[in-house]
C-alpha cells in the first residue's frame, strides 16, 4: 500500500481503522501482508460487520462473498477500495 496519494492514504487508514473496530484486533497487526484467518483471527461474522460498516460509512455494496475470499489484509483493503471507487463513479 506504498506509492499512494495523500488522498489515498487517507482512506487507507480510514478503512484499517474500521477493519480494527469491527474485527476487534489492534491496528498494528494489520500489516498488509498479514492473513485475514491466521494472523488475525477475523471470523465470517467479523468480516460480516466490518462489510456492514464499509457498507454505511461509504454507502456502497460490500458483498460478503467476496470479503470471505479476500486472504490477506492488502487484499480486504483492495476490495473495499475497488467497491468504494465503482460507487462513486455515475453509471453510464
Amino acid at each position: 500500500m506504498s506509492d499512494l496519494t495523500s488522498s489515498e492514504a487517507v482512506l487507507v487508514e480510514r478503512l484499517l481503522e474500521i477493519i480494527a473496530a469491527e474485527g476487534l484486533v489492534h491496528q498494528e497487526k494489520l500489516d498488509p501482508a498479514a492473513s485475514v484467518e491466521n494472523d488475525l483471527g477475523l471470523s465470517l461474522d467479523d468480516l460480516t460487520l466490518i462489510g456492514n460498516a464499509i457498507e454505511r460509512e461509504f454507502d456502497c455494496d460490500m458483498p460478503d462473498n467476496d470479503m470471505q475470499a479476500c486472504k490477506t489484509v492488502r487484499q480486504l483493503v483492495d476490495l473495499i477500495i475497488v467497491r468504494i471507487n465503482a460507487k462513486a463513479k455515475p453509471a453510464d
